[in-house]
């Protein structure tokens, strides 16, 4: 599955495959905007105890799910992915942590993909509901088209035609 990026303060906001997002991009959010410093970054707030609670509330959930298989936090060292990885949940902690106004920040910005995940399911679905109308009209008519073809009813239609033309010359002479 292939997760939206979205961008805070016109930093782009990295997710991983399994849809974590980069709290180190979160950070740069902040920062580019002067509402975090560099004391504020992922690993501090990782190191919170209040934080390892949560966190690990947030993996014994995802155990008890069967369809979220995914840990809630992942820390990368080095490479081109290195950082901190946390789910929506978590990183709208991570924004809370920072600054209350980034958190209504990051929210909002989630909340905006939602809607335009939602939004664009709707359409997806109005292009699926006229796709099965018209492969059903269409079945329809080429099942008629079937009957009526070669053999069908055209032959029978036709027959009864000449037969009827026959007898119309029989008559009435002369008209065709």
């Amino acid at each position: 599955m292939k997760y939206p990026t979205v961008s805070v303060n016109g930093v782009s906001v990295r997710v991983d495959d399994e849809g974590r997002y980069s709290l180190n991009d979160l950070h740069a959010a902040a920062v580019a905007n002067g509402e975090a410093t560099e004391s504020q970054r992922p690993s501090v707030f990782l190191r919170s105890a209040q934080i390892k609670r949560f966190v690990k509330a947030l993996k014994s959930k995802a155990l008890k799910s069967a369809s979220e298989q995914n840990q809630p936090l992942k820390v990368i060292k080095g490479g081109d992915q290195s950082g901190a990885w946390g789910i929506e949940l978590l990183a709208i902690r991570y924004a809370a942590w920072i600054k209350p106004e980034f958190e209504i920040e990051v929210y909002e910005v989630f909340r905006t993909v939602v809607r335009l995940g939602i939004s664009a399911m709707s359409r997806l679905n109005k292009i699926d509901h006229i796709i099965n109308t018209e492969t059903k009209a269409i079945s329809q008519c080429a099942s008629q088209m079937a009957k009526w073809g070669v053999g069908g009813r055209k032959k029978i239609l036709l027959s009864a035609r000449e037969r009827v033309v026959d007898e119309v010359q029989m008559y009435l002479p002369g008209i065709n």
